[in-house]
């Protein structure tokens, strides 16, 4: 009797349920009717994504504020910061960044830093695929690291909340790995645009910086993107420049002078700040403590070197806005330059959210500001005002760590509606950045972090393949080696029983001295119209031969051999002794496992993710052809794959396992010797009825 009502309030539930799941599909099938208008889709999209930056923009300068005023009350940052008492200037950041850190490390780790390069690592070598839970970690934990007052910038986490939500779209579309650059681009690019009221710039960075990318595919939607992102942002703040530079005039072609100088001396301060900020993470990640505790110290001792420069704090607008008026000194400007490199790089080792472009124009302002009052103090007549260089020294920072000269004028240009300053920006932008880079090595803020990891964001997800392949494994032994000293004839009698691709000659000392392939011997004979008596292998082996190494890497290998002209080289050791050698046909094949491999993996990966977490459900993807995920069955467990004969005992496919290990899922490629265990979830394939069987069976 008192089973009735529970079983009548489930099959209410579930007749809701359905009605829900009716109506969910119906508009999923909607929106998939205006994917096939591909150029009207492509703008529909694009303009949602700009929408969606500028409303997060908003909602997050919103959030930043109201953090703000709770832990530090009413008023500038700087001006609360001064009245507050030592305990609070020390307590307040150590909160922050212990509560950040520990927030981040558990819910999502690429939250952690200013967010562009694990984008860029998104779109060079992930296809685009960033997870939406990073939009809401981001967001709170950006917010709370900058009104607690870390070192760091909201252009950052804007520019990664914008991507995920783009990459978002692509996913739920299942456009093209293409397309899905193009929308993560979008919302880079809208973010920017609503944070500095910058569109141009916006979809600049986002083609300059994110994609690499100036096509007319990939621009035309990050514009408009970039244009209703501002549009947004205009709406609910204003059409303000961020802001206010003084009046600019090049009193002197010799003014051109100076502002090369300060070109030079900005790219060696950013060469300072981006080793100084990673060096900072390397004594974080090195000390082994809990992440609460790092970030708990580091935000102690930010807050002490708050109490003498209060400044260091936060994003630093208003500090800002003084040096460009001319209202910071010589002294104050020149410490502020060192004090926020400290506080920023100290920032990101303990494990702050946020971004690294305001403080570039924090440090870029006070460096040039710093040096416009000594040069105006030596040549009142022919220079402009100190407001001026360091307006100037804003855009060259930027351009000299993110290595983006175009983006660092224009963003400059509309952030200040200063024209007249133009000509200087663009000499001291470039000069910068040529310093820096070499300086760096070709690295900039971002991309350093990524090759730290092994991550080549230029050679993208081939080069990245490539680099998993190691010389070791590929290395055969070499049976085929000859003395100095053999004739011709002999060489020739060696070459016609061998089927190596190279011979190596070796000295008396056993050391490899030279390389004989069968094409150099060919073009010697074509040359001669008899066999040369008295002539030696060591008359004419190739002696200038390159040689590799255990650690060499991969794609360095294949580069040598292209230019070489070989199929194979020989592998030494520190001796030059010959420990065998790679061919290229052995990489090759090797590559295109690994990388049938990971496309595999990802794709259907991707595909689990499109199918609904219940108990087991199905997805047509052909006529008459079912993905589904389904709960491992019980006769399964423990049985290997290769004893379960699954194909040939139940018709379909097993794709991929997801398997708990540890506290996170992996996706597993099958092989035939895995065991399936009880928690394992399965993605099948194959004819509908094949698939329903086994699920029922489940």
């Amino acid at each position: 009797m008192a089973k009735a009502p529970n079983t009548e309030r489930i099959g209410k539930l579930r007749k809701r349920l359905n009605h829900r799941r009716a109506r969910y599909v119906l508009l999923q099938n909607a929106l998939f009717k205006i994917k096939s208008f591909d150029q009207l889709f492509v703008i529909i999209v694009a303009m949602l994504i700009g929408v969606f930056a500028g409303v997060i923009a908003a909602g997050f300068r919103t959030l930043i504020e109201t953090f703000r005023h709770v832990l530090w009350g009413n008023g500038a940052l700087i001006d609360v910061v001064k009245a507050a008492p030592i305990y609070l200037k020390i307590g307040i950041p150590a909160f922050g960044s212990a509560l950040v850190a520990w927030f981040v490390m558990r819910f999502a780790p690429e939250a952690k830093g200013h967010g562009v390069p694990e984008v860029m690592n998104a779109v060079a070598t992930q296809n685009g695929f960033i997870r939406m839970r990073v939009v809401v970690i981001k967001a709170f934990a950006s917010a709370m690291s900058i009104a607690t007052g870390a070192s760091v910038g909201r252009e950052g986490p804007i520019v990664q909340i914008g991507s995920a939500f783009g990459s978002t779209i692509g996913q739920v579309f299942q456009v093209s790995v293409r397309r899905m650059k193009t929308f993560i681009g979008c919302g880079a690019a809208a973010g920017i645009a609503a944070t500095f009221n910058a569109p141009i710039a916006g979809a600049i960075f986002a083609s300059e910086v994110i994609l690499g990318d100036f096509s007319a595919a990939a621009i035309g939607p990050i514009i408009i993107a970039s244009v209703f992102g501002t549009v947004i942002s205009r709406a609910l703040y204003g059409n303000f420049p961020a802001f206010v530079p003084p009046t600019y005039i090049l009193h002197s072609p010799l003014e051109i002078i100076f502002y090369i100088i300060l070109g030079l001396a900005t790219g060696v301060v950013a060469w300072i700040f981006v080793r100084s900020l990673y060096k900072s993470e390397d004594i974080f990640d090195s000390w082994k403590a809990p992440i609460a505790v790092k970030g708990l110290l580091g935000g102690a001792l930010l807050g002490v070197v708050a109490i003498y420069l209060p400044q260091i704090l936060g994003v630093g607008y208003e500090t800002m806005d003084n040096v460009l008026s001319g209202n910071i000194g010589l002294a104050l400007a020149a410490i502020l330059v060192l004090g926020k490199i400290f506080a920023t790089s100290l920032s990101m080792g303990f494990g702050a959210s946020g971004g690294v472009f305001a403080p570039s124009l924090f440090i870029g302002s006070m460096l040039g500001g710093a040096f416009g009052s000594v040069i105006h103090m030596l040549f009142p007549e022919i220079t402009a005002s100190s407001g001026a260089y360091a307006l100037v020294g804003m855009a060259a920072m930027v351009a000299a760590t993110t290595h983006a000269p175009v983006m660092a004028v224009l963003i400059i240009f509309e952030m200040t509606k200063e024209y007249t300053v133009i000509l200087p920006l663009m000499i001291t932008s470039i000069i910068a950045m040529v310093i820096s880079s070499k300086l760096l090595k070709g690295s900039n803020i971002y991309t350093m972090k990524l090759q730290r990891r092994g991550i080549d964001i230029y050679g993208g997800k081939d080069i990245n393949i490539l680099d998993q392949i190691s010389v070791k494994d590929l290395k055969k032994k070499i049976i085929d080696t000859i003395p100095d000293s053999l004739t011709l004839q002999e060489l020739l009698e060696k070459l016609s029983k061998s089927s190596a691709l190279n011979l190596y000659v070796k000295d008396e000392d056993g050391q490899l001295c030279g390389i004989i392939t069968h094409s150099a011997m060919r073009r010697y004979l074509n040359h001669h119209e008899e066999i040369p008596e008295h002539v030696t292998v060591k008359d004419m082996m190739n002696q200038k031969f390159e040689v590799i190494y255990d650690e060499t890497p991969i794609h360095e290998v294949l580069r040598k051999m292209i230019e070489m002209d070989l199929e194979a080289l020989p592998v030494v050791d520190e001796n030059l002794l010959l420990q065998g050698e790679v061919e290229r046909t052995a990489i090759v094949h090797q590559y295109q496992e690994l990388l049938i491999h990971a496309e595999s993996t990802k794709a259907m990966a991707n595909s689990m993710k499109f199918i609904h977490r219940q108990y087991h459900e199905k997805s047509e993807v052909m006529p008459g052809f079912y993905l589904a995920r389904i709960n491992v069955p019980s006769a399964f467990i423990n049985q290997s794959l290769r004893s379960l004969n699954v194909r040939q005992s139940y018709g379909v496919d097993i794709l991929l396992i997801r398997r708990v290990v540890g506290k996170k899922e992996r996706d597993i490629i099958p092989d035939g010797n895995d065991k399936l265990k009880s928690s394992d979830q399965l993605l099948i394939f194959g004819e509908q009825i094949k698939v329903e069987l086994l699920c029922d069976s489940n």
